[in-house]
């Protein structure tokens, strides 16, 4: 009885990390918030890739864009080569880009409960809390 257990065990221990492994979904399978987002700030691209991890969806477009959306279809992270669009955004976080860093554009930007991060294509970082007030920033190094 004690192997049967242990074997058991064994297999659950073998088998429990693939239950809870990313998923490749279909783009259409995405929340609608998602596919509207992708519709209206990225034009003319695609969702190449989607994948669902728990309550989560990373989408890749068709021009390499990396989009993070939460379950809802909320945008948590997006990584562009061509610029993060200043739509997405809130105003105070594009207007003091658009200040202080005429030109650069911005390849990152991070969201959570609190604040907002982008990168530049620069290697600065740039803290803003979620109403685009400006909290600080830092160098990439």
């Amino acid at each position: 009885m004690k192997k049967k257990g242990l074997l058991i065990l064994a297999a659950v221990l073998v088998f429990a990390p693939a239950a809870f492994a990313d998923q490749v979904v279909s783009p259409d399978k995405l929340p609608q918030r998602a596919k509207d987002l992708i519709a209206q700030y990225f034009p003319g691209k695609t969702a190449q890739f989607a994948e669902a991890d728990f309550n989560e969806y990373e989408v890749v477009l068709n021009d390499g864009s990396e989009l993070n959306f939460s379950g809802s279809g909320d945008w948590k992270e997006i990584k562009s080569y061509t610029g993060v669009p200043a739509g997405l955004l809130p105003a105070g976080v594009t207007e003091y880009v658009n200040q202080n860093f005429p030109d650069v554009l911005i390849l990152k930007a991070e969201k959570d409960w609190a604040s907002i991060e982008v990168q530049l294509a620069n290697r600065m970082e740039l803290y803003f809390d979620n109403n685009g007030k400006f909290l600080g920033q830092k160098f990439d190094d």
